[in-house]
């Protein structure tokens, strides 16, 4: 694997978003539908993401850290209904990289998402060196 493409590892582009996380994330505010209790959402765990995803763009290609982070994001808001705080890094790798994956399909298959061509040439070539 060339060095460029090591850096389109999931494990290793993990490990690199992760380190932008806190060790620890408090979860404990959820603002919930009342009529329909299993919709939810974390009080600022969307702008914690959002600004992790601004912060890794000079060293992640965007169209993976806004993905990363909000599979990131997404899996830890899962995990809030259970409990009040969650160490990002304790989660598990396969289940963020289903979710990113499912959203890099999306970017790459969704127009309206707004992703360049080059951002689509990628997301194929993030597949290419992942494939399992």
């Amino acid at each position: 694997m060339s060095k460029p493409d090591s850096n389109l590892n999931f494990s290793v582009l993990f490990e690199r978003v992760l380190g932008y996380w806190p060790g620890l994330i408090d979860v404990a505010q959820l603002k919930v539908q009342e009529s329909r209790p299993e919709l939810y959402t974390v009080i600022g765990l969307g702008k914690l993401g959002d600004s992790i995803a601004e912060e890794l763009n000079s060293e992640i290609d965007a169209v993976l850290a806004v993905n990363l982070c909000d599979a990131l994001a997404s899996t830890i808001r899962s995990a809030a209904f259970f409990c009040t705080e969650i160490k990002p890094g304790l989660l598990r790798p396969s289940t963020v990289r289903e979710n990113f994956e499912k959203r890099l399909h999306r970017a790459a298959t969704v127009s309206d998402l707004g992703w360049s061509d080059d951002d689509i040439l990628l997301v194929q070539r993030y597949f290419l060196v992942n494939k399992n």
